[in-house]
């Protein structure tokens, strides 16, 4: 057993290849994995810092994402992620998140700030004064609280807190390449577009079933490679290179990881935006 690094508990871990490199889970760390320099290096971090840590893997977990290895290189440079740092900006994450697990439905949720508050990448005590934030922004209501345990029963969004929630949401890009239909002539292949689709948006969704969306699409376009290359004067192997170079399908040491659900976003709609064209374009010349 080690000792997680947050918490101080001490937890089960699973070791990886030549047990040079473990996970292990907790509620509030979310699924973490170390090399043996990262942990240590981990144990020795400010704790505010190790909250923050714990909330890249906790929102990973979140996502669905896949755990990134814990080195030196990431803790070291714990400071310098794509994550919120200010304290305003942790409580409109935090929103968000309540939004999208159920709060535009007006669900209800109990928390204690000790197990949440790495989603808002905070302290526990930092946490309950976003809370507080929240609260004051007439965000989200409470049912009932206890002060200084850190425990809320019926925490709800308000109407103003969706509102709030959704003046940032982007609008739904592509929209009518999403929602049009797109028949290749193919029912083998407009079956596996069709289907794509509804892996990458139907709810719930996660990144799993976003990678194998993008997959359908790339094994839907990959037959059309010589007509395309036709139609776009040789362009299509920049194209197919782009696509190749992260691992959708080939899983190679030179491929690019892809570690979010953005990197899938551009490539399912760049995919989906070429086989429209192809369709459009072929029909022209028929």
């Amino acid at each position: 057993m080690v000792e997680c690094f947050l918490t101080g508990r001490r937890v089960s871990e699973r070791l990886l290849g030549d047990q040079d490199a473990f996970c292990y889970d907790t509620p509030e760390t979310g699924t973490v994995c170390f090399s043996s320099q990262g942990y240590n290096a981990a144990h020795g971090l400010p704790q505010d810092q190790k909250y923050i840590l714990a909330g890249i893997y906790r929102n990973k977990k979140i996502k669905n994402e896949p755990a990134e290895m814990i080195t030196t290189n990431i803790v070291n440079n714990i400071l310098q992620q794509n994550i919120p740092y200010a304290f305003e900006a942790k409580a409109r994450h935090f929103l968000k998140y309540l939004y999208d697990d159920g709060g535009k439905e007006f669900k209800s949720f109990d928390l204690n700030a000790r197990l949440v508050s790495t989603i808002a990448y905070a302290t526990p005590n930092e946490f309950e004064r976003i809370v507080e934030f929240l609260k004051a922004e007439y965000w989200v209501e409470i049912r009932q609280e206890f002060h200084g345990a850190g425990t809320y029963h019926g925490l709800k969004l308000t109407k103003i807190g969706k509102e709030e929630v959704e003046k940032g949401l982007p609008k739904m890009p592509m929209f009518g390449l999403v929602s049009q239909e797109i028949s290749t002539g193919d029912p083998t292949s407009d079956a596996s577009i069709e289907q794509a689709r509804k892996a990458f948006f139907d709810e719930p969704t996660n990144f799993e079933s976003k990678r194998s969306a993008c997959e359908a699409l790339a094994f839907v376009l990959e037959p059309l490679r010589k007509e395309l290359d036709g139609m776009f004067e040789g362009d299509t192997e920049i194209f197919f290179n782009i696509v190749n170079n992260f691992s959708i399908r080939h899983n190679k040491l030179s491929t690019r990881r892809i570690n979010n659900e953005e990197q899938l976003e551009w490539v399912f709609y760049s995919l989906l935006n070429t086989i429209n064209t192809f369709v459009k374009m072929k029909r022209k010349v028929q």
